[in-house]
């Protein structure tokens, strides 16, 4: 049964109808932009308890109940509060959720980015700060007694590109591979133009198995690469030698930098031995 208008408290209508609305508005951001999940769940249970308390409390101002209704005005009340608790347990594992969000987020950043760190022709990071990233990669890794794995990558014949084509070509392709090498690794994974035509890849908490597929899958990305001279329609094809090894933390990053050479040394050797039997089969 409605009140009367002269029953009406405007102020009291206003300032609960306000509360209502917030209340709902909180409830569809929150369905909108928070992605599936315990906290969401949380959110929304609690949301909806605490609009449904606002609900009641607004209709109070305009409808007067039945008798046997009368349980409403008991009741209309209890759901805010628990509603408030349950938010509350959302918020702390919310705050617990963004939290290790922004651990992540340091992590892929590697702790700093500098310009001064970057090199000028790929935009990748330079060898000096591959050297600082594995300096504190093995000292995570001994602290959390964990590994992480290397990967090298080289263009064959790069020099002789250079010689032929000119150093603007060459720079050219060490964009385009670089660009392929961003493309095929993870966020949590760093690239730097290591020296020349060489690459390096640092892969925090990765076994050498999965290491190894991702440099193939950059090696039959860069080799898939029709590389165009100038303006003309003629192609070339780049092709890549690529190795890869784990490590601990007990590893010195020196004795680390130069064990990752040798086996890019190694597999250069292999590399041309294959085909120098093809050559002479």
């Amino acid at each position: 049964m409605s009140k009367n208008v002269m029953e009406i408290d405007l102020l009291d209508a206003i300032g609960e109808g306000g509360i209502t609305l917030m209340t709902f508005i909180w409830l569809c951001f929150t369905l909108l932009s928070r992605p599936a999940g315990r906290v969401t769940n949380l959110l929304f249970v609690g949301l909806t308890l605490t609009h449904l308390s606002m609900l009641l409390d607004f209709l109070d101002e305009f409808v007067r109940y039945p008798q046997e209704w009368a349980w409403l005005n008991t009741i209309e009340s209890l759901p805010a509060p628990l509603g408030m608790i349950i938010m509350t347990v959302a918020l702390y594992h919310w705050h617990q959720e963004q939290n290790a969000i922004n651990h992540q987020l340091r992590r892929t950043e590697r702790f700093y980015r500098e310009h001064s760190l970057t090199d000028f022709i790929t935009g990748l990071y330079s060898a000096d700060y591959m050297k600082n990233q594995i300096k504190l990669e093995v000292n995570n890794a001994k602290d959390q007694r964990a590994f992480f794995t290397l990967v090298m990558l080289d263009i064959r014949q790069f020099s002789q590109f250079n010689f032929q084509y000119g150093s603007e070509q060459g720079d050219s392709l060490l964009r385009e591979v670089a660009q392929l090498i961003i493309m095929n690794i993870r966020h949590t994974d760093l690239a730097c133009r290591y020296a020349s035509d060489r690459f390096i890849v640092l892969m925090p908490h990765t076994d050498k198995k999965t290491a190894e597929e991702i440099a193939y899958q950059i090696k039959l990305s860069v080799e898939h690469l029709a590389f165009k001279l100038g303006n003309s329609s003629k192609a070339v094809y780049p092709k890549v030698i690529t190795c890869s090894h784990q490590y601990r933390g007990w590893n010195n990053y020196e004795d680390i930098l130069n064990d990752i050479n040798q086996h890019l040394s190694t597999a250069k050797l292999n590399c041309h031995q294959k085909t120098c039997e093809k050559l002479s089969a």
